[in-house]
């Protein structure tokens, strides 16, 4: 589709003095200065509908809004079974020879590939659907790595290079969480590579990425299954800290930082992670061939030892530190805790009960059961409990201060609660409030403007080691003035927020970016008249105010600035 100048001078709807402006695409009152209304090639971008049947048999039913420079994301289903189709705009993006590989390799940490082909000139993946993402910006404690993430990861590895493939792009990108929340699987095999008769060593240019890449990639092109494990070990540190150990350097940046050799630490971060990831990072590959020389990049044997406790020399020299289980979970010894006439050893396990029974529970702390069960095996946490019981005795909402020392009690626990209402996340949170809002369901307004009012989302984040920059962006939405209508535009703000999804839902069609939404209204222009003030009128009512969630999703793309100069403009007209 080549680019278009369309003019109407009848056409009315205040909609169309806001420009939009990506990517080449301007919508705006063709009525005003020479203004243009532009289409977007096809190859700018691919957008399957609904209802799109790939290789024969994979009916599209969705788009995820997960994009790259190299591919778009579409969930199908066959069978009554969903399924991911990765859509490249290239042909062959994964090698045949990788292909063949992992379709024979049954593995449950590596993603499946099910079906390869081409549509309409494109290569075509059908892969597994994670529902619980990548694990791109999230965090872990030590021992959730170690029970979760490390051992998956390293059996990963192992099966792969068992058949002579090396991954060559680890990152929490391509790490997804299995539905069962307990394991994980590498994804993204575009850039990956066959070692080709018994070689340990490849040379190859591909488009790596530098925060994660080995030295060796880095600066000469060159691979092995050690390459790999580096990028394993800067993952665990992005992982704990939630950032890389080289920020946002770029890529020349890094190879200057990486000649140093060592990685440098925060405080909090155990010492025994520090070994783990020291190991897997070393630099050095001189004596990678040398099993006894202790001065090697550690892969799966020196892995697996780390996650059994024992005792190794780190490169360098230095013995790694005692293994320690962390966690911040208690048993209550050789008794339990009864509530709610069930038995429970663990805190982590009374804690999600406490929630679900909000009364009970509060009656628990309330009536001092807690802080006298726990006096008993624990004296901190009985201090803490009494500090929480006085402060309710000096006025303090009990939800509230019941709410927090939950999560104090077990910080390892991820679920939101609030008053007997419990979700998986923050993220299934604000995915069952963009369900209700779109659904013009406010029967938990009430809830919301508690959890609101309460900072509890912020507050949430900050007991979970969340960035500054998510609790501060967070917190601004619970404090905006709550009359109806920016009530709504928060809701919806939140929602976005919380679930990641930056999605405009019209009716039965769904934007994901500007763009689209540009193109759509270009093509029920070059339609009709009628057709594009219809559209339009469902985005803006007739006080020339925008629809809530299409307000909300514009400011969630970073369009704040523009929305502001639109409105300008109306009282200005």
């Amino acid at each position: 589709m080549s680019n278009v100048t369309r003019r109407n001078p009848n056409l009315s709807s205040p909609l169309t003095e806001m420009n939009i402006e990506v990517g080449g695409i301007t919508v705006q009152n063709p009525r005003l200065n020479n203004a243009t209304i532009r289409n977007v090639t096809a190859e700018d971008f691919t957008n399957f509908s609904d209802g799109t049947v790939l290789l024969y048999k994979y009916v599209v039913t969705d788009r995820l809004p997960v994009t790259s420079g190299e591919a778009n994301i579409y969930v199908c289903e066959y069978d009554d079974e969903e399924y991911i189709a990765k859509i490249y705009n290239r042909k062959e993006a994964v090698k045949s020879e990788i292909v063949e590989k992992l379709k024979a390799l049954d593995s449950p940490h590596i993603a499946k590939i099910y079906d390869t082909g081409e549509y309409n000139g494109m290569s075509v993946t059908i892969l597994p659907y994670y529902r619980l993402g990548s694990l791109q910006g999230k965090r872990f404690t030590l021992k959730q790595l170690k029970r979760m993430v490390i051992p998956s990861v390293n059996d990963a590895l192992q099966s792969l290079h068992n058949i002579g493939i090396l991954h060559k792009d680890l990152k929490p990108a391509n790490i997804m969480m299995l539905s069962s929340g307990k394991d994980v699987a590498l994804i993204d095999f575009g850039i990956s590579s066959v070692m080709d008769g018994g070689a340990s060593i490849l040379v190859s240019k591909s488009g790596l990425t530098p925060a994660y890449a080995a030295p060796e990639a880095l600066n000469n092109d060159i691979y092995s299954e050690e390459s790999d494990y580096y990028s394993f070990g800067i993952t665990l540190y992005e992982l704990f800290c939630g950032r890389t150990p080289y920020g946002n350097l770029p890529k020349e940046e890094i190879k200057r930082y990486q000649a140093i050799q060592k990685l440098t630490y925060p405080e909090d971060m155990p010492q025994e992670l520090q070994d783990l990831i020291t190991g897997l990072t070393y630099n050095d590959l001189t004596n990678r061939n040398d099993l006894n020389n202790p001065n090697r990049r550690w892969t799966y044997d020196e892995v697996k030892k780390w996650l059994a406790g024992e005792k190794q020399l780190i490169p360098g020299g230095t013995p790694t530190a005692k293994i320690v289980e962390e966690s911040s979970s208690k048993n209550f010894g050789n008794s339990s805790y009864t509530f709610d006439g069930k038995k429970y050893d663990d805190v982590s396990e009374l804690v999600p009960a406490l929630a679900t029974n909000w009364s009970e529970g509060k009656k628990h702390l309330t009536r001092k059961i807690l802080s006298g069960i726990f006096r008993s095996y624990d004296a901190e946490i009985a201090s803490n409990i009494i500090d929480v019981e006085e402060e309710i005795q000096r006025g303090r909402d009990s939800d509230v201060a019941f709410w927090k020392l939950l999560y104090k009690l077990a910080p390892d626990v991820k679920e939101f609660f609030w008053k007997n209402k419990r979700y998986s996340s923050l993220q299934s949170f604000g995915q069952e409030m963009l369900t209700k809002l779109r659904q013009s369901d406010m029967s938990d307004k009430n809830l919301w403007d508690e959890i609101f009012a309460n900072q509890l989302l912020s507050q949430y984040l900050e007991l979970h080691s969340q960035p500054k920059e998510a609790v501060a962006a967070v917190k601004s939405l619970e404090t905006t003035n709550k009359d109806r209508r920016d009530g709504l535009i928060s809701y919806y703000h939140t929602a976005y927020l919380l679930t990641g999804k930056k999605e405009l839902q019209i009716e039965d069609k769904k934007f994901y970016t500007a763009e689209e939404l540009a193109e759509h209204m270009n093509s029920l222009l070059d339609d009709s008249t009628e057709a594009f003030e219809n559209f339009s009128n469902k985005l803006i009512d007739n006080d020339n105010k925008l629809n809530e969630e299409f307000e909300a999703w514009l400011i969630a793309l970073g369009k704040r600035d523009e929305l502001n100069n639109w409105k300008q403009n109306l009282k200005t007209a």
